[in-house]
């Protein structure tokens, strides 16, 4: 688990803290205050905080979170008004564990303090006699070492240590990655809640050429040559997939032979398209170099090629793994690889993907695939945006991948309504 950065304040009814998170998902925080100990957990990140007063849990609690600033605002009531909470600047004592000494650094020299455990409830029997010490008399040596199972069970201290990352720390986990390279520290809310689409050991350590040769290194272990060959000469159903037509291919006018510019005119927006349109984040983009323009355009293929192959795959009908299909398809994704500089390049490795991760790994399928990606092209933008809006859709409703919808897809939605 993460500790995150935070800072306490008080006033004379409230306690607020301000917790520094990337992002989060309303479904997945747990916010408590229980006496005098406050939690806070949306993994990875979890605190727990010791005031020296208690707090209460009512209907005038609130948190609110700041996109500007990635922080969370919280707010408690004192279960005393006016009480006045000491040491909120002393986040080491904050984060002490029940029972733990801390050391206390002030002007006039350094103090050992220490957490308090409360003793909630002792029971004594009516005949307890304190001098008594010989209560193991007559006990087998199993009993014993049960008894003193029990009683290191009691002594064991459940909770969990709490460290602040150090500056160093932080320096290291800065690597920039998504769309136009603008995101950090995304990954980490996903690490442990199951993350099958991220292919990188580490990525928030990770730079774009390390992303790239770990993609290739992985494509290389991961093809499977007896699978291909299976795929190729035993799989029935692999021409039924080449000759269906996906319904998005079906709203674009037969006047493809025209200009894409004509095209784009003809295309129409169903009300739900019109619905999502709307949700999506006002943003300006300033995309500084040519560069650094000819990344984000090209980072548009891995995408339309694993929404292509998902929708042929599956007949129109996405099911539970289109997140991950689609992801692990498109390598700006799943490796958070930006490195291409061509358009070769970038269909070389979403071939290569093809034909080493789905179920269906075949290669006239993918060349299928990528005629769907030229007529989605062809298409404009509208067309190209139809099938990101539904990209979108995809991943911002599941559990762990919609932090892909926050770094990449969302992002893409928004900038090619402005694109050229």
């Amino acid at each position: 688990m993460i500790t995150p950065l935070f800072s306490v304040r008080q006033d004379e009814d409230f306690i607020y803290i301000d917790i520094k998170v990337t992002h989060i998902k309303a479904q997945n925080v747990e916010l408590r205050a229980d006496g005098d100990i406050f939690m806070f957990s949306l993994p990875p990140y979890y605190l727990r905080l010791h005031f020296s007063g208690n707090l209460v849990d009512d209907d005038r609690a609130s948190a609110s979170f700041d996109l500007e600033t990635k922080s969370l605002a919280v707010k408690f009531p004192k279960e005393n008004p006016g009480e006045e909470f000491s040491d909120l600047d002393l986040m080491t004592k904050l984060l002490a564990r029940v029972g733990e000494k801390v050391q206390n650094d002030a002007a006039g020299g350094s103090s050992t303090s220490e957490v308090k455990k409360k003793v909630l409830i002792e029971e004594l029997s009516a005949d307890h006699d304190p001098d008594d010490q010989d209560m193991e008399d007559g006990l087998t040596d199993a009993q014993r070492n049960y008894l003193s199972e029990l009683e290191d069970a009691e002594n064991f201290d459940w909770q969990i240590t709490q460290e602040l990352p150090s500056p160093e720390e932080e320096s290291l986990l800065s690597a920039k990655y998504g769309f136009n390279l603008q995101y950090s520290g995304f990954l980490r809310q996903t690490a442990d809640m199951g993350n099958d689409i991220n292919d990188l050991d580490d990525p928030e350590g990770s730079t774009i050429e390390s992303r790239s040769k770990e993609r290739i290194e992985k494509e290389n272990t991961k093809f499977d040559p007896d699978y291909y060959l299976s795929d190729w000469l035993e799989n029935e159903e692999i021409p039924q997939l080449i000759e269906f037509k996906p319904s998005i291919l079906r709203s674009i006018p037969q006047s493809l032979q025209g200009t894409a510019t004509d095209v784009s005119a003809e295309i129409e927006f169903t009300e739900l398209e019109k619905k999502r349109m709307m949700n999506l984040p006002r943003r300006t983009y300033i995309i500084d170099s040519m560069i650094s323009l000819k990344s984000v355009y090209l980072g548009l293929i891995p995408l339309l090629f694993g929404y292509s192959y998902d929708v042929r795959t599956t007949l129109d009908d996405h099911t539970s793994e289109s997140a991950w299909t689609i992801g692990k398809l498109a390598a700006n994704i799943s490796c958070l690889d930006t490195s291409f500089t061509s358009v070769s390049r970038v269909m070389i490795a979403c071939t290569r993907r093809s034909l080493a991760y789905p179920l269906y790994r075949n290669w006239e399928l993918s060349q299928k695939c990528w005629e769907d990606v030229y007529y989605l092209l062809r298409g404009g933008k509208r067309a190209v945006l139809k099938a990101l809006l539904d990209v979108n859709h995809v991943f911002a409703f599941h559990d762990v991948y919609y932090v892909y919808s926050k770094i990449v897809v969302e992002d893409y939605c928004a900038w090619i309504q402005t694109a050229r």
